[in-house]
């Protein structure tokens, strides 16, 4: 029981350090194009709230706060110190530019995820690279699938149609008869060089999402890449979340544009479980939080980087800059919608997680 404690424990600070990471890195891309630019920045802290302990370096002071999720660095508007500019003073693209590289920092750290995984191995996911094949290498000893498949069959076909080693398209065939309530597959093993008819029953009892979980069988996974090869792929992998962020945004426009949203209280118990199933787990999904994280500052709300690009893209048009009172109005209402989404978010986590 305390041992199980613990390691909840340790699961959740694990997944906080990592989710407080990749805000960090999102910030350190701020703060690498502000001293590309000569832009002050008096502040830069890891974590939120009362600093526990700060380090100057240069002109920037750097901190540790007590709040162990999120960051922030302080960039100054109007006025810097020996010869360092203010944002306000500083030309549109480079603006722009600043603005951006959070942005691109995320995107940057999804690739170098990716392209760590798939050099060292990556973990079974529902991503387009398939990291098992299909020759057995192990049957739980419960399963009833141990009266038809032994450890290094290799299955060849399921429903008539090749696999092509490739385990994801027997993961394919199983989410289509499952949606039709079937519980058996037929397939073909090549065991000890003959072709073999039989039968794989389906897991459905707890909704598995893993191709071994729905099988009681363990695949032999395929070796790892090297890499050049590993740079492609996190090349590919990095382009088709993308893609699939874009995908679901079109949701915004449907009659529930927030269902396929979490919280930050569902994002942390999503990644401790992560973290509980090993370390490149909980990588994998920090590499699909941080991308998520830079699209999702894309977005037009003063919240937002892509609230920022508007604002200051309105001031070089008008060429001047908002009043006071406006800027306190747009300040005050992003504040206010925040806090109204995190509350919104985090009681239907709450919800969630308590009773589905």
């Amino acid at each position: 029981m305390i041992t199980s404690l613990l390691s909840s424990v340790f699961s959740i600070l694990t997944s906080l350090l990592g989710i407080t990471a990749i805000i960090v890195f999102h910030e350190f891309g701020h703060f690498i194009f502000c001293k590309i630019f000569n832009v002050y920045t008096p502040t830069f802290s890891i974590g939120m709230g009362k600093v526990l302990y700060s380090k100057k370096f240069g002109q920037t002071n750097f901190c540790v706060s007590a709040a162990p999720i999120g960051g922030y660095v302080e960039i100054a508007s109007e006025e810097g110190i020996k010869g360092t500019k203010g944002f306000n003073q500083i030309p549109y693209y480079q603006k722009f530019l600043i603005v951006l590289g959070g942005i691109l920092f995320n995107f940057l750290l999804t690739y170098l995820i990716f392209l760590g995984l798939f050099f060292t191995g990556m973990p079974e996911s529902g991503l387009p690279y398939e990291t098992n094949t299909t020759t057995v290498s192990s049957v739980s000893n419960n399963s009833i699938n141990t009266r038809f498949i032994q450890a290094n069959d290799n299955i060849v076909e399921i429903n008539h149609k090749p696999t092509n080693n490739q385990a994801s398209v027997i993961k394919e065939e199983i989410k289509d008869l499952l949606k039709t309530n079937e519980k058996q597959v037929q397939i073909a093993i090549q065991r000890h060089g003959s072709k073999v008819e039989s039968i794989l029953n389906i897991n459905t009892t707890d909704n598995p999402r893993s191709l071994s979980k729905l099988l009681d069988i363990s695949f032999e996974k395929k070796p790892t890449l090297g890499f050049t090869a590993s740079l492609q792929e996190a090349y590919k992998t990095t382009t088709f979340c993308l893609k699939s962020i874009i995908t679901s945004l079109k949701g915004l426009i449907s009659a529930h544009p927030l269902k396929d949203f979490v919280g930050p209280i569902m994002a942390v118990a999503i990644s401790s479980k992560s973290a509980q199933r090993g370390f490149a787990h909980l990588l994998l999904l920090l590499a699909i939080i941080s991308i998520n994280l830079g699209f999702m500052n894309l977005l037009p709300l003063p919240i937002f980087d892509g609230g920022q690009f508007v604002i200051f893209t309105v001031e070089t048009i008008m060429r001047r800059q908002l009043s006071e009172k406006v800027r306190n109005i747009i300040g005050v209402s992003s504040w206010v919608l925040a806090i109204g989404l995190l509350v919104i978010f985090s009681l239907r986590d709450i919800y969630s997680l308590v009773f589905r």
